[in-house]
This record gives C-alpha cells, sequence and structure tokens, in this order.
C-alpha cells in the first residue's frame, strides 16, 4: 500500500478532516494534501509526527526508494567482488601450475 494512501485511511479512520490533522500536526494543509496524494515523501519528522498522532510506526514508508537504490548497490558491489575473487582464483590456479612444472 502506497504512503499517502495509507496516511489518509488513518487519518479517515481517527474521524479527522485534513484541517483538523494539519492543526493536531502542525503541517500545513496543503502539505497533508501532497502527502495523501503521494507527490511528495514526508521526512522522518514529519513521519514522526503523523506515527504519534495515529499511534502507528510509520517509518516503514521512510525509505522506500533508498531500500531499492541500496539493494541495486549492493548487487553491484556483489558482482565487482565476485569478479575480483575469480580473478584472483585464476591468478592462483596460474601460479600454482608453474610450481608443479619446475
Amino acid at each position: 500500500m502506497k504512503r499517502g494512501r495509507f496516511i489518509k485511511e488513518l487519518r479517515l479512520k481517527e474521524g479527522y478532516s485534513q484541517s483538523e490533522l494539519s492543526i493536531k500536526s502542525g503541517l500545513s494543509e496543503r502539505t497533508i494534501q501532497r502527502i495523501e496524494k503521494n507527490e511528495v515523501v514526508p521526512n522522518p519528522h514529519t513521519l514522526r509526527v503523523l506515527g504519534e498522532i495515529f499511534k502507528e510506526n510509520l517509518h516503514q514508508f521512510q525509505d522506500e526508494k533508498k531500500s531499492t537504490n541500496n539493494k541495486k548497490e549492493m548487487k553491484k558491489i556483489y558482482v565487482i567482488w565476485n569478479s575480483i575473487i575469480n580473478f584472483k582464483i585464476n591468478i592462483l590456479k596460474i601460479f600454482l601450475k608453474k610450481i608443479k612444472s619446475k
């Protein structure tokens, strides 16, 4: 479920209008609208404030894009390390063949 939709469902479940949530949270009504439409990514402070109001942990949504990017970066690192290790293994094999042939 998208972050904005989840926050909107929490707001409606608690019976708050966007205006009321704005007053309770100290966020502008426009910010709440933009969050609910997934037009902006709330910062950690905003997630904490809304989480306290709804008594929910909203930090699960904090790093959606970052998590995906981290997985891609880790895969790249794995491929590079794997190549380096295979290269070193091949050099050792060549070196061992030379030693055995002497």
